[in-house]
């Protein structure tokens, strides 16, 4: 097994060499684990969906170990700081970091989850945790009254579509259409 600084490493050049946001990297990690990626990290439920105090940590070490390097930016709509997580010169990630799943397709997963939609990202790691953690059957008014708006806009069928995607479908939703999980207007 990887140090969990070389883990969090592992998935920042996954995604290629770059990777915008602290929700972004937990979410995308907590999916690796659910694809077969298996970190080690445990989770828990947060404001924005599963979150990892184990991953929030070896992110620090990461940085700490000159692994990766922390930018800040702003959105432009608010002003408010997000992340920019950068592999350095130093880091050279082993095989054994890309768990399971190996650097192949968890370069190709974490290059997905790099370029889609945060909201809908956070929606996908959420759903899935409410379904296979929570245990819940009725997710979908689960997440609507856990992330209000979030869902609207069509986000929530993005993030259905990622799961399908992923093939990570809760199972009862495998027999209804993209037009049975819309939320109520």
């Amino acid at each position: 097994m990887s140090e969990r600084e070389d883990i969090v490493a592992a998935v920042v050049a996954a995604a290629g060499n770059s990777l915008t946001g602290r929700v972004r990297l937990q979410k995308a990690v907590y999916l690796l684990d659910q694809l077969g990626f298996e970190s080690g990290f445990r989770y828990e439920y947060h404001h924005y969906g599963p979150f990892s105090r184990d991953l929030d940590n070896a992110t620090a070490d990461a940085k700490a170990f000159d692994l990766i390097n922390e930018d800040f930016g702003r959105r432009q709509s608010d002003g408010a700081p997000y992340s920019i997580y950068k592999l350095t010169d130093k880091a050279k990630p082993k095989a054994e970091a890309y768990g399971k799943l190996g650097e192949e397709k968890a370069s190709e997963w974490a290059r997905l989850f790099a370029n889609t939609n945060l909201t809908v990202l956070e929606l996908a790691a959420t759903i899935d945790w409410l379904w296979r953690v929570e245990k819940y059957s009725d997710w979908k008014s689960e997440v609507t009254k856990r992330k209000g708006v979030k869902v609207q806009g069509g986000r929530l069928e993005k993030a259905v579509e990622l799961l399908t995607k992923l093939r990570l479908l809760p199972e009862p939703l495998v027999m209804l259409s993209l037009s049975d999980i819309r939320p109520a207007t």
